[in-house]
């Protein structure tokens, strides 16, 4: 199994069993507000799609209120079943943002917020968000800045904690080792189970992205940074030289 298989297991079968819990803690941000209100104002009704939906909330579920005709896609069977549960106006199915199974233009809106990082291949999932949505039509979608110091540190103490897994294991693996060559002495207990550190989040260049969009043929687009501090968060940025300082 190769890294992009391994983290789509591990979105279908284990992160899916906290998400929920998480989310709550989370809560509804401003940033969560100022999204839903920058969306309904570009598009006030027709269908939507959102990748990555999660539990439903706390996006689908206002949309839903608002009366868009609301579909949503997720890895996650465990996520599908809590949306049909307590959103059953929502058409939602299991399915892969890399590879979504609509037909072309059928969306008028098609959106992903805070999932991106999730996807072992932004790209190819921007590109089928594109093709399933109308000429005409919207696409919204968030990502971790890379190039941003927030991130920059994140994964640096990722890689550290990989060596650390590394240094631990071989440590422990010595010790049994050692246990076995003694135990002739003395009865030992053995532990063979070793720490695995998995990514299963990865930051975005924008750059990449940006670089990508720019290819595409008909498409108008805007890059918004996220201001934390600001009574609307989303910032309208026209120079890529200013992308780095939002996270």
């Amino acid at each position: 199994m190769n890294n992009s298989e391994k983290r789509k297991e591990y979105m279908r079968n284990i992160y899916s069993k906290h998400w929920s819990r998480t989310r709550k803690k989370y809560g509804v941000g401003q940033y969560d507000k100022d999204l839903i209100h920058e969306l309904s104002k570009k598009v006030i009704n027709g269908k939507i799609l959102e990748v990555g939906i999660g539990d439903g909330f706390p996006y689908s579920n206002v949309l839903d209120e608002m009366e868009y005709e609301v579909y949503g896609i997720d890895i996650s069977p465990t996520h599908i079943d809590m949306v049909k549960e307590s959103l059953p106006n929502i058409n939602v199915e299991v399915g892969d943002s890399e590879d979504l199974e609509f037909t072309d233009n059928f969306f008028d809106v098609v959106f992903c917020f805070r999932s991106t990082w999730y996807f072992p291949d932004i790209i190819k999932s921007i590109s089928e968000m594109l093709r399933v949505v109308k000429v005409g039509g919207l696409i919204m979608f968030d990502i971790q800045n890379r190039n941003n110091l927030i991130h920059k540190n994140w994964i640096k103490k990722r890689r550290q904690k990989n060596r650390d897994n590394h240094i631990y294991n071989i440590v422990k693996l010595l010790k049994n080792i050692i246990k076995i060559i003694i135990k002739p002495i003395k009865f030992y207990h053995y532990d063979w189970s070793f720490r695995k550190s998995f990514i299963y989040q990865t930051p975005t260049n924008p750059n990449i992205v940006n670089k990508y969009l720019s290819k595409e043929n008909k498409i108008n687009y805007q890059i918004y940074g996220v201001n934390w501090d600001h009574s609307f968060t989303l910032e309208e940025t026209k120079k890529t030289t200013d992308l780095d300082q939002f996270d």
